[in-house]
C-alpha cells in the first residue's frame, strides 16, 4: 500500500508558499495525502489565498475546482475540470523538460512522471502543486540472456571523454540546470563556458561548430528527425541535438562534472521570476 502526496507550492513568478496554514481541527489544507485508488479535487480558497485539496468520498461530486488527482497503482492520473484551459505536469526529475499536457475536459489522464510540479490556472492566477508518486517498478532481472537484444542500447554511442561531448554537456547545461524548454546557448556561449578556468585553451568557433556539426550529421543524425535539412535556421542544429539527447537521457546531470569550474545552482525548479521591473530610486535635485 501506497500514498500519494499533494503539496501547494505557490504561485507562478511569486516563489514557494509560505508555511502551511491550519484551521481549528489542526488541518492542513494545504497539503493532502491519498491512497490507493483514492482522489482528491484541487480548488482554490480565496479566503486564504491558496490551493486546497478536498478529498472526492461518497458525497463529493468532485465537479467544482480546477482539477482531480487519483491515485493508482503504480501511477497516478489527472482530470481537468476546466472547460477551455489546458493543464502541465512537468518532471522535476532529470532535466531533460518533459512535461504532460491536459487538455479541457481529459478525464484520467496517467501520469509517469514519480516527482512533478502540476501547473493550473485558477481565478487567483496560475498555482503550482507539487505531486510525490509513487515510485515507478521495473522488471525484474533477466536471467536468461538469449531473449534479450544483442544490444545494450539501440541510441548511438557517445564517447564521454571526447571533446565533443564536453560541447554537448554545455549545450545541454540550461536544462540540466532547470533552466526553461528549448534554452540552448549560443556558440560564443559555449566558448566562453569551455574555456572558463582554461584560457590558454580556448576552443575557436570554427571548433565548436566543427563538433555540433559532427554530432548533428554523424553521430546522432539529427538532420531527417529535425525536418530543417536545408538549414533555413543556423540554430537548428543545436536545438535539434539537445532535444534529442535529452530526450534519451544521453546526457544528465551526471555528466555536469566534466564543466569546470562548476556553476552554483541558485534557482532550481522554481518558477521563473516576476517580470515586473524593480522600483528605480528617485534621483535627488
Amino acid at each position: 500500500m501506497w500514498s500519494l502526496m499533494l503539496q501547494f507550492f505557490g504561485w507562478w513568478g511569486e516563489g514557494p508558499a509560505g508555511p502551511a496554514v491550519q484551521n481549528s481541527a489542526g488541518e492542513r489544507p494545504n497539503r493532502c495525502e491519498i491512497g490507493e485508488d483514492g482522489s482528491a479535487v484541487i480548488r482554490y480558497d480565496a479566503d486564504r489565498d491558496i490551493l486546497v485539496f478536498v478529498p472526492v468520498g461518497a458525497g463529493e461530486s468532485g465537479t467544482e475546482g480546477a482539477a482531480i488527482v487519483t491515485a493508482r497503482r503504480g501511477h497516478w492520473c489527472l482530470t481537468n475540470l476546466h472547460a477551455k484551459d489546458s493543464l502541465f505536469v512537468e518532471n522535476m526529475e532529470g532535466g531533460g523538460g518533459e512535461f504532460v499536457k491536459v487538455p479541457p475536459r481529459r478525464r484520467d489522464t496517467p501520469i509517469p512522471f514519480e516527482l512533478a510540479r502540476l501547473v493550473l490556472a485558477v481565478p487567483r492566477g496560475t498555482g503550482l502543486v507539487s505531486v510525490f508518486g509513487p515510485e515507478p517498478p521495473y522488471l525484474a532481472a533477466v536471467a536468461d540472456h538469449k531473449t534479450l537484444s544483442d544490444r545494450a542500447t539501440n541510441w548511438p554511442r557517445l564517447d564521454e571523454q571526447a571533446l565533443y561531448f564536453r560541447v554537448l554537456v554545455a549545450l545541454c547545461e540550461p536544462q540540466l540546470r532547470g533552466g526553461p524548454p528549448g534554452a540552448v546557448p549560443t556558440v560564443g556561449e559555449v566558448i566562453a563556458r569551455l574555456s572558463a578556468g582554461h584560457r590558454h585553451t580556448a576552443m575557436t568557433r570554427a571548433a565548436v561548430n566543427h563538433h555540433i556539426a559532427y554530432l548533428a550529421n554523424e553521430k546522432l543524425r539529427v538532420t531527417e528527425w529535425a525536418g530543417l535539412a536545408e538549414g533555413r535556421r543556423s540554430y537548428w542544429k543545436r536545438e535539434a541535438i539537445v532535444a534529442l539527447v535529452l530526450r534519451a537521457g544521453l546526457v544528465c546531470e551526471r555528466h555536469l562534472r566534466l564543466l569546470s569550474p562548476p556553476r552554483r545552482v541558485t534557482a532550481g525548479q522554481r518558477p521563473a521570476p516576476s517580470s515586473v521591473p524593480a522600483r528605480q530610486p528617485r534621483r535627488r535635485r
